[in-house]
């Protein structure tokens, strides 16, 4: 599933009180997926990387203390007992319930640890407690790991695997990428438009396992995406060899090179809001480009634009002066193909509120929903 369709279901998981365990390959947006499902609750996020840890960290290292007690006789008696040390990830969840918020654990590499590490982890998930210490009722956990050959894994991750009995203690959810989701996340989290454009155009390469070369991985992506904006301020000063060859240290020798000829290149720029909206038609040019375009290039422009309406419409700025902006926008949505087409306007109720307000009041745009949805269904 998707990094939507996985969110979605960790609300609903989390709601019943029980351990979500999202598999999926390194790179994919575990760790963002987390982010957000804490943000949008409004929890304190803490994590632990299963990876890191050793042999009785997480347990804590044990002291010895004293206790008086009374004996059989009457008489008092010092006695030893063993206490553990509160972990400091641990310690970090104390203090954000005293603060009063709740908290969202997310335990990565679950599978990547040493297996007495593993049990550790599975104590404290699983019964929410290890060696005396428990987690407050206000914490949350959702774990996490890669898959192994068990579970179909593309890599040859160096794992641990669960006995059956463990998991099926979890609720399963196995993560994929996808090229529309990641560009929706990108736009909204300030990656290079570049970046962006190069995966609409070549959708493949955003999870692409290159043999015997680095992998491609969306977080590869976000990396390329921070050298990319250090480069063009500098690029007086670092030269293409050396932009190229962090490049492939990301993404593999064939994709680099594959994105310096992108960004080098004069490639056809994205369908732009002022395209659609600019003269009293629709330009041919722009008919003849959307007809040409891929999925995700059209995802891209549709993304742009609507963004654009809804902040016009917050600003007060769409001021039509005679122009029927919906009648324009429904006439390019036309353009698209059926499933992208309705994948876009349930993105407009879903995510554009006072764009949505206006549209649904024009004939048009409900029309084609209807006929667009009706296709699909058959």
């Amino acid at each position: 599933m998707n990094f939507l369709d996985t969110f979605r279901s960790i609300e609903l998981i989390l709601e019943t009180g029980e351990v979500p365990l999202v598999v999926g390959e390194s790179g994919i947006g575990k760790t963002a997926l987390a982010n957000k499902v804490a943000r949008d609750k409004g929890w304190k996020l803490v994590v632990i990387d299963g990876n890191l840890l050793k042999e009785g960290e997480i347990g804590g290292l044990p002291t010895v203390e004293s206790y008086i007690t009374t004996s059989a006789q009457g008489c008092k008696v010092e006695k030893k007992t063993t206490v553990y040390a509160v972990h400091t990830k641990l310690r970090e969840i104390d203090n954000e319930i005293e603060n009063g918020n709740n908290v969202l654990l997310f335990i990565d590499e679950l599978n990547r640890c040493e297996h007495t590490v593993q049990q550790e982890l599975m104590n404290l998930i699983l019964n929410r407690e290890i060696n005396g210490y428990k987690l407050n009722e206000n914490v949350k956990i959702l774990a996490a790991m890669n898959p192994s050959n068990e579970y179909g894994a593309d890599l040859d991750y160096q794992v641990v695997d669960m006995d059956p009995a463990q998991e099926n203690r979890f609720v399963w959810l196995n993560m994929e990428s996808d090229a529309n989701e990641w560009i929706n996340w990108a736009m909204n989290n300030g990656i290079e438009p570049k970046v962006v454009e190069f995966i609409s155009t070549f959708p493949e390469y955003l999870h692409k396992i290159n043999d015997g070369d680095i992998n491609a991985t969306p977080r590869s992506f976000e990396r390329i995406s921070k050298t990319y904006s250090v480069y063009k301020e500098k690029q007086d000063s670092i030269p293409k060899a050396v932009f190229l060859n962090v490049v492939k240290g990301n993404v593999g020798g064939v994709i680099a090179q594959e994105f310096m000829s992108f960004i080098n290149s004069d490639a056809k720029p994205i369908i732009s809001y002022n395209d659609v909206f600019s003269g009293e038609v629709l330009d041919e040019k722009v008919v003849e480009q959307a007809k040409n375009e891929n999925h995700t290039r059209l995802y891209i422009s549709a993304m742009n634009i609507l963004k654009s309406l809804e902040s016009d419409i917050q600003n007060d700025k769409l001021n039509s002066g005679g122009f029927d902006y919906i009648h324009r926008l429904v006439e390019f949505l036309r353009l698209y193909p059926v499933d992208l087409m309705v994948g876009i306007m349930k993105d407009i109720k879903n995510s554009y509120e006072d764009l949505y307000k206006i549209a649904i009041e024009n004939e048009e745009f409900v029309d084609l929903y209807f006929q667009s949805y009706s296709l699909i269904r058959g």
